[in-house]
């Protein structure tokens, strides 16, 4: 198929899909539907790897083993890699659901999948993913955390064989092997972009004492400069000592020192007896610090509770949060943020709602629970693994997976570049009391990304 055509699969079925049938002697799930749906190609745009409407699929999937007779024709073999035993056993088992649901909203013809078990650990990954290749897997999706993918990416070099991992980590990626991760990097561009484009121009960071808060602080600082802004500081904490994040703000908003400031002030103005004095230190009545900090934005990389607990400690501190926009890159959608008022009117970038809220909502009706929040990614792999699969031969090859047009999936547009990095763009959205509002939407296509 030609890198100029776009692929729109329908999901508009009449019928329920056949359920998954896993064969007991394999370990293999097999996806085979009795009827075929229509195909519309049109010129220009990312291939969409997503069913134009929502399908009407009934009722959840059993997970009954069943012997299945192998077909007549030609089957794609895809191996799976997911902690399916241990501690991590419920995020692969949320992963390898999502990676069941794309085949079935958009396989056409018999897809295989060839799960196995990395048991959250490197060597399980490495025995997995030869376990897959002796199978004959085709195409790998998977495995989750970065030392794996790396090791990986190792066993496979010499083969090309092209796989997909979940990890964002940089040194997993390479030739033939693809992460999909969401890459700080490209989220610290789009915030800070647009948050100049606002008129947002000195720049601080609270960041953890960790590798990551060491990686975050390198790409920040250089992209705020590059970007035109100035980088005034930044606080260091402990994550989840509460003595060392609140000494960290203190020293990130000068607190100290504009309270000494304050006190000096008040002494002053209290020596004097004129009316302008007096009226003065009227004013200094109900202040704690005097003056202002010297950015207008912070960066902040926590979530969750974590992030409930640091946020208030700004303008406990005085750091003015109605006048410093706090900026992040986490996705900080959860009902519980929007009600913290130190994160009213925060900026974030994370991908772009709309198409993530439909996955989210037809996993929750399948199986009855939510998905992991890596289970979009985990679609978007088996989506795109159905999409190449079900061409004859099947198109898993670097020119087809990096076409620069990209693909349109549940978190919005993505695309490989040859050097296995993945590209996703990006919406900026505003926390607000009733919930997120996206405030710039993210790129269509992969034209240069406006911030307005």
């Amino acid at each position: 198929m030609a890198l100029s055509l776009t692929l729109l699969l329908f999901g508009c079925m009449t019928y329920a899909p056949r359920v998954s049938q896993i064969s007991t002697s394999t370990g293999e799930i097999v996806f085979k539907e009795t009827k075929s749906r229509s195909t519309i190609l049109k010129k220009g745009g990312p291939k969409s790897i997503l069913p134009v409407e929502k399908p009407p699929i009934t009722k959840r999937i059993p997970e009954e083993k069943i012997m299945l007779v192998p077909p007549a024709y030609s089957k794609t073999f895809v191996g799976v890699l997911l902690p399916l035993t241990g501690k991590f056993a419920p995020l692969g088992r949320s992963l390898l659901d999502a990676i069941q649901l794309a085949l079935f909203e958009v396989a056409e013809e018999n897809v295989v999948l060839l799960p196995r078990d990395t048991k959250g650990t490197v060597e399980g990954a490495v025995s997995a993913a030869q376990s897959a290749i002796d199978a004959g897997a085709q195409f790998l999706i998977g495995p989750v955390f970065s030392s794996a993918a790396r090791a990986v990416a190792d066993l496979k070099k010499e083969s090309g064989l092209i796989s997909i991992a979940f990890t964002n980590d940089r040194i997993a990626a390479g030739q033939s092997a693809y992460i999909i991760g969401l890459i700080p990097r490209q989220r610290i561009k789009r915030i800070v972009g647009f948050a100049m484009s606002r008129g947002v121009e000195r720049f601080a960071a609270l960041l953890p004492s960790s590798p990551y808060g060491d990686l975050i602080l390198e790409y920040y600082k250089e992209i705020v400069i590059q970007s035109g802004g100035v980088f005034t500081r930044v606080g260091r904490y402990l994550p989840g000592q509460q003595k060392s994040i609140v000494q960290s703000v203190k020293r990130l908003g000068n607190y100290d020192e504009r309270k000494i400031a304050l006190e000096n002030r008040r002494k002053v103005l209290e020596s004097q007896i004129d009316a302008i004095s007096q009226r003065q230190l009227r004013r200094l009545e109900d202040l704690e610090t005097l003056g202002d900090v010297d950015f207008e934005a912070v960066l902040l990389v926590e979530d969750g509770q974590a992030l409930t607990a640091l946020a208030p400690l700004l303008p406990y501190y005085e750091i003015d949060t109605r006048k410093v926009r706090i900026l992040g890159i986490s996705d900080w959608g959860a009902r519980a943020l929007h009600r913290e008022p130190a994160l009213q009117g925060a900026w974030y970038a994370a991908p772009s709602r709309s198409p993530l809220i439909k996955f989210y909502s037809r996993y929750r009706k399948i199986y009855g629970r939510p998905p992991h929040p890596l289970a979009s990614l985990a679609y978007d792999a088996g989506a795109l693994a159905s999409v190449l699969g079900v061409q004859k031969p099947p198109a898993f090859s670097e020119k087809v997976l990096t076409n620069p047009r990209g693909f349109s999936g549940s978190i919005g547009l993505f695309r490989f570049r040859k050097n296995g990095l993945v590209e996703h763009n990006f919406s900026v959205l505003e926390v607000r009391p009733d919930g997120p509002v996206e405030i710039s939407r993210s790129a269509k296509s992969f034209v240069k990304v406006r911030n307005n």
